[in-house]
């Protein structure tokens, strides 16, 4: 009984003050708690509660040694900046010369890729009368 170790209105032995994910001594690193008031580590926190690119599937969550991260948004789904692509070229959507989102159907497209798909339903639409 050397130390008692306060966190969440509650004592515990250092040693007992544990991850509950993996299990990692917390004494004296950051943690925070989920909803059902459980001690997370920040790294499994984020590895659980993280919101998922919907490119990837992977958290995005801060790169290690990093407190915050960047998370885009575009039609109600999540994406890292590098998955954040074109789905017809391939290029970045954040950054250089095709900055930016044209959504079309659902579709994560650059301006140039936008205009080539209504081209393209405009010309079939045009033959299909």
């Amino acid at each position: 009984m050397e130390r008692i170790l306060r966190a969440t209105g509650k004592a515990y032995h250092p040693q007992c003050f544990t991850c509950v994910v993996c299990h990692r001594s917390l004494d004296g690193v950051p943690f925070t708690v989920d909803a059902a008031n459980h001690i997370h580590c920040i790294e499994d926190f984020h590895k659980k509660f993280a919101p998922r690119c919907s490119v990837c599937n992977e958290p995005i969550m801060p790169s290690p040694g990093q407190e915050e991260t960047v998370r885009i948004v575009a039609l109600d789904r999540d994406f890292h900046v590098q998955c954040y692509r074109c789905e017809d070229c391939g290029c970045l959507l954040s950054e250089g010369d095709n900055q930016g989102c044209y959504p079309l159907d659902g579709h994560v497209l650059c301006k140039n890729c936008n205009t080539s798909r209504i081209q393209a339903l405009t010309a079939k639409a045009t033959t299909d009368l």
